[in-house]
């Protein structure tokens, strides 16, 4: 599941992910992923950290809830925004590379 609120954003990673090989769902927000969640669940959430309403933190500790230990990536433009994550998420910045993003869900997934 990648969740990021920039439409553009989402779209890339659904695209290059998909063209990978990998099932990928898209949310524009948290409330939006945490709606979709129980229905389509994931076996790993790539979230944006600066989304309005729900930032990417928040969102992964309501998902980590839901179903503990589920692997995620944080993306951020502004890492210095971010401060510390939960425990084993990975944590990129803006823009990634997609390339290094790939290797890293290889690893983990």
């Amino acid at each position: 599941m990648v969740v990021d609120d920039e439409e553009a954003v989402g779209y890339v990673f659904e695209r290059y992910l998909a063209i990978k090989g990998y099932r990928v769902s898209v949310a524009h927000s948290g409330e939006q992923a945490l709606a979709s969640f129980q229905a389509d669940l994931p076996d790993l959430v790539i979230t944006d950290y600066k989304m309005p309403g729900m930032n990417g933190d928040e969102l992964l500790r309501r998902l980590r809830a839901l179903q503990p230990g589920l692997p995620a990536v944080m993306i951020s433009a502004n890492p210095i925004d971010v401060g510390p994550t939960l425990a084993e998420v990975a944590f990129f910045p803006k823009p990634v590379s997609l390339e290094t993003l790939v290797e890293h869900l290889q690893a983990v997934l």
